[in-house]
């Protein structure tokens, strides 16, 4: 899912909030006219809350739904919030790949790691909805192995060999504005989206290269490089949170 697909896809759902929100808000003031209670649902000074963001990936394989990050909040005031969003991710693939004189055994293995504290300040919205702004301080660390056996080269078959490639030393770093709203589907339960604009600088590390051909073993390193910038970044997921 490309950036412009998320940015419609949040603009559309903010849309959407902010016209339910007002609808369901002048069906309450109606009903709830002359009564002194605070309805509003949403979270308030003392509270904490936490969230997770869910996304649904889909390609050329099949859907795959999963969590991005958990995110934890402390409201300060009514409008003002402190926030940490943990960002962890573990993949791995093993495949056999056939080949006329015999088969390859191909194992990728994936990781990352990033914490993100920050903070939100939280302006009038409507009874339900709550927009926000912010920003956040992003730390992160990556990591990637790629192992192939019966292979000296990582491409073609050979006996009892074996070839490695692995990943040390990447990292990602960068702070960031951030815009998001929070719709409270019931008393202390929401829903929300967000995106934001930043500055990020990420270092891909070094690609340490090693084979073995049944023999000797040949080993290198290789600079991966490194890119810093602006950027417009968005979560494609759906926050779900509660109020504790």
């Amino acid at each position: 899912m490309d950036i412009r697909t998320m940015k419609h896809l949040l603009l559309g759902f903010s849309f959407f909030l902010i016209s339910q929100s007002f609808a369901q808000d002048n069906n309450q003031s109606k009903s709830a006219c002359c009564e002194n209670k605070d309805l509003s649902p949403k979270a308030a000074k003392g509270n904490w809350s936490t969230e997770a963001t869910f996304f649904a990936q889909t390609g050329s394989n099949s859907l795959r739904f999963g969590i991005s990050d958990i995110k934890l909040r402390k409201f300060i005031d009514n409008n003002t919030v402190f926030r940490t969003r943990i960002i962890a991710n573990r993949n791995q693939e093993n495949t056999v790949i056939a080949q006329t004189m015999g088969n390859m055994e191909r194992s990728i293995t994936e990781s990352g790691f990033a914490i993100a504290p920050g903070f939100e300040k939280h302006i009038q919205g409507t009874k339900r909805l709550s927009p926000y702004w912010g920003a956040e301080i992003l730390l992160g660390v990556n990591d990637y192995e790629y192992n192939l056996t019966n292979s000296k080269d990582g491409q073609t078959f050979t006996d009892k060999a074996n070839f490695k490639s692995a990943t040390q030393g990447a990292y990602v770093g960068g702070i960031n504005l951030i815009f998001g709203a929070d719709y409270y589907v019931a008393k202390s339960i929401f829903i929300g989206a967000e995106l934001g604009y930043g500055y990020k600088i990420q270092s891909f590390g070094e690609n340490v290269v090693s084979s073995f051909d049944g023999t000797k073993t040949d080993s290198r390193t290789v600079p991966m490089g490194s890119e810093k910038g602006l950027a417009l970044f968005a979560n494609p997921g759906i926050r779900l949170g509660i109020i504790f």
